[in-house]
């Protein structure tokens, strides 16, 4: 999501869109065709992260300040709570100042935390958790770690 020299936008403001992919070639094919996106492969190592070095990023004006990519899913479960291809595939994460208070508030207001119990690293700048609304529509907080 974001490297050191990032500036992120204001709190609440989306950061990423992760697309699901069981194919990524695929769907990479099918965003560059349909809305004429280019992509990058992602600077992670398989050492860092696996699933981040197999991502392919949206190539997006930086104006936009919003990143993006199409994101290797296997079937079966996900150990970090990120959708299946399919129905509901496509999250969209929202930046927060923390993590844990975050959780606190979806809780509270009817939702729920999935996925992994512990954020979920992101390079050496970021943390995230997944999380489902009180409609069942499936979201990411991302919070970055210099915010802690």
């Amino acid at each position: 999501m974001c490297d050191s020299t990032w500036t992120p936008p204001k709190l609440g403001s989306p950061v990423w869109l992760g697309i699901s992919a069981k194919d990524v070639a695929r769907a990479e094919a099918f965003y560059t065709e349909v809305f004429s996106w280019s992509f990058q492969a992602s600077p992670r190592k398989p050492e860092e992260s696996e699933v981040d070095a197999k991502t392919r990023l949206v190539d997006w004006n930086p104006d936009v300040k919003l990143g993006g990519g199409i994101v290797p899913r296997p079937d079966g479960d996900d150990p970090t709570g990120l959708p299946a291809a399919g129905p509901g595939g496509i999250v969209l994460y929202w930046l927060v100042e923390d993590l844990t208070k975050t959780a606190e508030t979806i809780e509270r207001a009817g939702g729920r935390m999935i996925g992994s119990k512990e954020p979920i690293k992101e390079g050496a700048n970021g943390l995230y958790r997944f999380f489902e609304d009180t409609e069942g529509n499936v979201g990411a907080v991302y919070q970055m770690v210099s915010n802690k």
